[in-house]
């Protein structure tokens, strides 16, 4: 029974409830005040059936002091026990059948994201159970009934439609039942909110937001759009229709992710939807992938659901990888190959690199653990996994085979076992060895490449990892057999197909023929080589910082693609921040900066001169440099019109260089039309001053719960803190700010945790941090600390390895 009733949900307490319990239906109603201080009074009525009365009903409640009472099951009141984040109801209250439970409590705050005009609930991967009493598990699916009773000027949004019924200043909002969802799909959006609302041909969107009349009319139309577009294409791909009865959405200022894919009411960063005039192709790709990869998630994740969170990759790899198909029909003119691999590759090899790599799938003994499951490796690398499974299998197999896992567990739970079984019986082919390989086991392929009597060799160091790569137009099987290919001279020598994944070690005589040709290049083959020859630089293999800053300057200069600006600008500043000193700079500065400035000035696009603007920026100022920035701050240029989160970044970079005259900062702050972004400008202000104390005191107080409610300004502040602009004197915060990681893994939502590290130590360059991280991790180890927390810092200690030497 302790095992039962230890912390979180343990594996066996989830298997005991999941043979013991089904017909799962909650009954809930919020009473929300006005006044975010106050407490949030609450009810529920759970109706269940118990297969067996063998043992007691154990819920899952995390808060800090449970206040739970008139608890009534089956018609009697009864005392129920409060242990380890768990409410138990001895089974002498209990009988096979269906059973009703019902109770009053105080709603818990930690994931009821309170503001002072609105809040949401944000419940993944086990957050519902600091909400309410729930059977926090993905495999007991239930129904739910929500009620409101909030403001009566205040908007809402649920999981299904709701009736309003209006008294004096407050309302009450009855929502529908939902179909089964797991309790972290659970949710619902209230408050001070302005709402759009799209119908065309029965279809029916509700948007809520805090924007600027402005920002949405510029924008509203392409996010109805591309929210019906994304549903349209899934509705075809998977032939079963939209699984719920409504797709609305609200746009969230301070959003923890980029979206998050809740039944009825998708809640999105408001900055990822509502994009400015300068914003190029990336940035309007970036946002329909977003869009797709929630709508995506209704089939893949919220229809059909991970068994326990071990598989919470199969609901991402999915949303990744269909969201890259769906958005293809709308953006012709974009090389969908090349987009594939700067979100897929690009990203996933920051982790894969690293001491801190993992396989896909891990292992998760208990569930207050799986938040430390999430990261570049099931969000970018499982994707190209699964462009791997279908060049193995086939376009039409691998979309029947998924057809068939949809259908069959709809509205239910299944295994990554499970998904290999249906595209295995659609494709006719054993897939469980290779899919065990590459999902179950952490390896970063290797690969090498060099010219042998002028002939392309190949030879690959991981067999079992079998895939395919695309050279010269033609496809190879890369296993246990060496390559050689006779390629003519000047073509491409990498994979071309953009699906390849692992260390594409290069020798000299390739790498030169690369920088050579480099321009002849395709754009995908472009950045494939960026890609691989930057690789190549972090693992000091051909190419060093003296030899690829100007290379990569080149390519700044000339390199019209914009999907490839963000990737060379990206390695601009890991190269020029990180691996030379103040010197060399400023040196860089005084021969390059002005020639950026021409380009801007020459630039025949907005998006173009924007990005020159970035470059121009990102190298460090002098007194004489700092000036050419304040018509741009202060918004006097016509030139080129800034964001208010554009300001608020560039005047605390330029703040950290010298930039201190109050009146610029008054302007500046004024500027900002933003609520948001104008409390954003001046919560960053200690993190930039030049007092020490202000700094100090910023790091000290993160120790506090409450100053690191808002997780987005924390990476910014920490990422001012660390910037090798200030690292001198803030060199000292680094022990401190580790030991605060317990903490902020334990009340951090599921990024948090590797972003606040690599805003802190994941900023540094100096050897004596690699050895106190060291320490740390020693320390942590020795108390047990799950491993997937200490990856976590492994994986952000690998680029001061790299920077320091080591």
């Amino acid at each position: 029974m302790d095992q039962l009733t230890s912390d979180g949900i343990t594996k066996e307490l989830a298997e005991m409830r999941f043979q013991e319990l089904g017909n799962i239906n909650y009954e809930l109603h919020f009473i929300l005040p006005k006044d975010k201080a106050k407490e949030i009074q609450a009810t529920s009525l759970i109706t269940l059936h118990k297969n067996t009365n063998n043992y007691p009903l154990i819920l899952d409640f995390k808060v800090d002091q449970p206040r739970i009472n008139n608890v009534i099951v089956n018609n009697q009141k009864i005392e129920v026990t409060v242990k380890n984040e768990h409410i138990i109801i001895d089974k002498e209250h209990l009988k096979e059948g269906e059973n009703k439970i019902s109770y009053q409590f105080i709603a818990g705050d930690q994931s009821l994201n309170r503001k002072e005009n609105y809040m949401y609930t944000l419940l993944v991967p086990d957050r519902a159970r600091t909400l309410f009493p729930c059977f926090d598990q993905p495999d007991l699916k239930a129904t739910y009934q929500l009620s409101l009773d909030l403001p009566k000027d205040w908007k809402a949004i649920a999981g299904e439609y709701g009736k309003e019924v209006e008294n004096e200043d407050r309302k009450i909002i009855q929502f529908g039942k939902t179909k089964k969802i797991s309790t972290y799909l659970f949710s619902f959006v209230a408050g001070e909110f302005k709402e759009e609302i799209f119908k065309e041909n029965g279809l029916e969107f509700h948007m809520l937001h805090m924007e600027e009349d402005s920002k949405i009319k510029a924008n509203k139309d392409a996010i109805f759009h591309l929210h019906k577009k994304s549903l349209a294409w899934l509705t075809e791909y998977t032939n079963i229709p939209l699984p719920f009865n409504k797709l609305d959405f609200a746009l969230i200022p301070p959003f923890q992710y980029g979206g998050m894919e809740h039944v009825g009411a998708i809640q999105y960063r408001a900055s990822s939807l509502i994009l400015d005039e300068n914003a190029n192709d990336t940035q309007k790709m970036q946002r329909a992938k977003l869009i797709a990869h929630e709508v995506a998630h209704m089939w893949f994740g919220n229809l059909v659901t991970m068994k326990w969170f071990d598989d919470v990759w199969l609901k991402e790899v999915f949303a990744n990888f269909i969201a890259a198909k769906a958005v293809a029909p709308e953006y012709p003119e974009i090389n969908h190959d090349l987009q594939f691999y700067l979100a897929h590759q690009n990203k996933a090899y920051v982790v894969d690199r690293t001491d801190g790599r993992h396989a896909i799938q891990q292992g998760l003994d208990n569930l207050n653990l799986a938040g430390t499951l999430y990261g570049a490796i099931i969000y970018s690398k499982a994707p190209v996994v699964m462009s791997q499974l279908e060049l193995m299998v086939g376009e039409e197999q691998l979309k029947m085979g998924l057809r068939s896992y949809l259908k069959n567990y709809s509205y239910g739970n299944a295994t990554f076992d499970n998904l290999i079984d249906e595209i295995a019986k659609a494709s006719n082919i054993n897939l469980k060895s290779w899919a065990n390989e590459w999902v179950k086991k952490k390896r970063m392929p290797r690969v090498s490449f060099s010219y042998e009597n002028k002939m392309l060799k190949i030879k690959y160091f991981n067999p079992a990892l079998q895939q395919k790569i695309q050279i010269n137009n033609q496809w190879y099987l890369l296993d246990d057999k060496d390559l050689l290919i006779d390629l003519p001279e000047g073509s491409f020598p990498l994979d071309q197909s953009c699906k390849g994944y692992g260390y594409f070690k290069l020798g000299y005589d390739i790498t030169s023929t690369i920088q050579k040709n480099i321009n002849k290049y395709t754009d995908a083959e472009r950045g494939i080589a960026y890609g691989t020859l930057y690789e190549n630089f972090l693992n000091k293999n051909v190419l060093y910082p003296k030899d690829y800053m100007p290379f990569l300057i080149q390519q700044l200069s000339i390199e019209q693609n914009s999907l490839l600006h963000n990737m060379l600008l990206s390695q601009f500043k890991e190269v020029y921040w990180f691996y030379f000193n103040e010197e060399q700079r400023i040196n860089f500065t005084n021969e390059y900066q002005s020639d950026f400035i021409r380009l801007m000035a020459k630039a025949k696009t907005k998006p173009l001169k924007s990005f020159y603007f970035k470059v121009v920026s990102n190298f460090q100022q002098n007194e004489t440099t700092l000036s050419f920035f304040i018509p741009y701050l202060t918004g006097k240029s016509k030139d080129i019109k800034l964001s208010d989160k554009e300001k608020v970044h560039l005047f605390h970079y330029l703040r950290m260089q010298g930039l201190r005259d109050k009146g610029i900062q008054k302007t500046v702050s004024e500027s900002i039309s933003s609520t948001y972004y104008k409390d954003l400008f001046a919560y960053l202000l200690p993190t930039t001053s030049d007092i020490e104390l202000l700094k100090r005191g910023y790091v000290i107080n993160l120790g506090l719960q409450k100053e690191r409610e808002n997780e987005t300004w924390v990476e910014y502040g920490l990422y001012y803190i660390n910037h090798p602009l200030q690292a001198k004197e803030t060199i000292e915060y680094i022990p401190i700010t580790l030991s605060y990681l317990p903490k902020v893994q334990e009340t951090g939502d599921i990024f948090f945790p590797y972003n606040y590290l690599r805003n802190s130590i994941g900023m540094r360059t100096e050897k004596s941090v690699l050895s106190r991280t060291n320490q740390f991790i020693y320390q942590l180890q020795s108390q047990k600390m799950d491993t997937k927390l200490i990856n976590k810092i492994k994986q952000n200690l690998d680029p001061i390895k790299r920077r320091s030497g080591q």
